[in-house]
């Protein structure tokens, strides 16, 4: 099961409603602990958060995780991330403080993609062999595992991978497990896949200017894009469209690049010294007069 390559990604607030082949990360990965993004104090009211991921063979025109990161409320998105801030399924504030972005990308555009999310105990600093840390969350770390990306002839995607012990348990309906295990390690932490000869990456979808917007994943399962609070985006509502007049530019083929001469600091210093002689006369008269 862990072998297949994440192709969806929330949040739930009751463990309950994790969604129909999902897996709800709720122990963490070195001790068998809670793994609540939201544990608040003795004396309020039980808030739980927890992690879902979808794993499945994914078609050509289905997204992979590609790449995870944590940002402060406030922080802008980073550009070519969605940030979860919602559940699925009370569309409540996902986590506290921090806000998980993540990246898709079609398979055909990369060669790698992320096949495993783990959380660790705060007495656990260091990221597991084959995995790499994220950052801290709710005095958890998270750390992911890469994963190497093929494409069969008939535009299904497999993914070969190290197999590992999973430290949480399996929603009902999750897929069975597939691929061989092979060594498979990334630190892009993707490779972009140079045979697809589809150009670069598609631009990611864009938040709405206010208010808030759902794509529906296949499967049901909505994917949020929204900001209702901290940082505004002066491009928010404004479609990403490329000049015609630079439309020639990306089927060039030979481009030549004029040569540039490195030049040594005693060139530097000659061609470019000043002494400064003017400066020095006028600020000698101001002090005479």
């Amino acid at each position: 099961m862990e072998d297949l390559p994440i192709t969806g990604v929330c949040v739930i607030s009751d463990p309950g409603q994790c969604p129909p082949n999902y897996t709800m990360i709720d122990k963490t990965y070195d001790r068998p602990e809670d793994a609540d993004l939201w544990k608040d104090g003795f004396f309020t009211r039980r808030v739980m958060r927890y992690l879902c991921v979808e794993r499945q063979i994914p078609t050509q025109s289905q997204d992979v995780l590609v790449d995870v990161t944590l940002i402060n409320e406030r922080d802008s998105i980073p550009a070519g991330f969605t940030a979860v801030e919602f559940t699925h399924d009370t569309k409540e504030r996902a986590t506290k403080k921090k806000i998980l972005c993540i990246r898709w990308m079609v398979p055909s555009l990369t060669n790698d993609a992320i096949t495993e999310l783990i959380f660790l105990t705060r007495a656990q600093r260091r990221a597991p062999a084959g995995y790499t840390l994220v950052g801290e969350l709710n005095n958890m770390s998270l750390c992911y595992k890469m994963g190497k990306v093929k494409t069969t002839a008939n535009g299904v995607g497999t993914l070969i991978t190290h197999s590992s012990t999973l430290g949480y348990s399996v929603a009902p309906g999750a897929a069975s497990g597939y691929g061989g295990p092979s060594a498979a390690s990334s630190a892009l932490p993707y490779a972009l896949n140079p045979g697809s000869g589809q150009g670069p990456p598609p631009v990611p979808p864009r938040p709405p200017s206010a208010g808030q917007s759902s794509m529906m994943r296949p499967g049901g399962l909505e994917r949020t894009f929204s900001r209702t609070g901290g940082a505004v985006h002066a491009l928010s509502g404004v479609d990403w469209k490329l000049n015609t007049k630079y439309q020639a530019l990306m089927e060039l083929q030979d481009v030549t690049i004029p040569f540039v001469k490195g030049k040594t600091l005693a060139e530097i210093e000659r061609e470019y010294s000043y002494d400064f002689t003017v400066e020095q006369s006028v600020s000698r008269t101001a002090t005479l007069s």
